[in-house]
């Protein structure tokens, strides 16, 4: 069986292969409801993954597999595609974004997950794999069509994938770093009201509008190199495996994104509830 190739880009328009029309680009604002029903997407490709990956491998053709495959990437672009419509509105908000839970939060990278954890996803799902069919197989058993079953040449890949992603991140980490310490010129020192002197000067809020939006401008360049790595990186591994093996992977994917945001959301529901404030009680008759 050959590698995966990389998914074409989805139809600009619907009706072809049954697929609708993708929604209108959406602006920051409204990138929140957009997001719940790319979540809803994403639970729906996660069954149809979960079905695929426990049906009987001579059930399904390669092109069966493929053909999911690639409409589940063609997913993460549309993704992609409309988180960056929304941050040409406000950028502020990918960087800030209240339809993630605050454990996501936390971890975020440049606005989003960090690349090269695609990598270690693809080694850890690997590793759980093989380790529960090695007893099988060295009883003279054959592995799996899963990811227990990568060869030499696909981990070699893998890792030249993961050290070029690791480069990139750290351009990107440069690239931001720049961005933040822009905040910091004299000409922000001017606009604050710290003249030569200091204190006593008022803040032009204009001009100061004016620079953070230019501010703003070096950050929106950072969300987008570090977008496009984030899926270069997602097609990158799923062009070195094989079709069976890549449904395992976007399945591992997948079950992971989804369960982090709802832990997440089940421990942001429990803090906001522990600090509501009480009922008022009930006064005696």
């Amino acid at each position: 069986m050959s590698a995966t190739p990389p998914a074409p880009a989805p139809p600009a328009h619907g009706g072809l292969n049954g697929r609708a029309p993708p929604p209108p680009s959406p602006t920051a604002e409204s990138f929140s409801k957009f997001f719940e029903s790319w979540i809803a997407e994403q639970s729906r490709d996660l069954a149809a993954l979960r079905a695929a990956a426990s049906a009987d491998p001579a059930a399904a053709t390669e092109a069966d597999l493929r053909r999911l495959v690639d409409r589940v990437l063609g997913h993460y672009e549309q993704y992609y595609r409309a988180k960056a419509a929304a941050a040409d509105d406000d950028v502020l908000r990918m960087f800030s974004p209240s339809w993630t839970s605050t454990t996501e939060n936390l971890f975020l990278w440049c606005g989003g997950w960090r690349p090269a954890a695609a990598l270690h996803l693809l080694y850890a799902k690997s590793g759980m794999q093989l380790e529960h069919q090695l007893p099988g197989f060295l009883n003279g058993g054959s592995l799996d069509p899963d990811l227990a079953d990568l060869s030499a040449a696909q981990l070699q890949d893998a890792d030249q994938l993961q050290r070029r992603t690791i480069k990139r991140e750290r351009e990107i980490e440069d690239a931001a770093a720049t961005a933040q310490e822009a905040l910091a010129t004299a000409r922000m020192v001017e606009l604050a009201g710290g003249g030569v002197g200091g204190g006593g000067g008022e803040m032009d809020g204009e001009a100061m509008e004016r620079e953070m939006e230019t501010k703003a401008d070096g950050m929106r360049r950072v969300l987008d190199m570090a977008d496009a790595l984030r899926l270069e990186t997602m097609r990158g591994v799923v062009a070195l495996l094989r079709p069976a093996q890549a449904v395992h992977f976007l399945l591992a994917a997948a079950e992971l994104h989804l369960a982090v945001h709802e832990f997440g959301r089940r421990k942001d529901g429990r803090a906001g509830n522990a600090g509501a404030a009480p009922p008022p009680p009930t006064q005696q008759q």
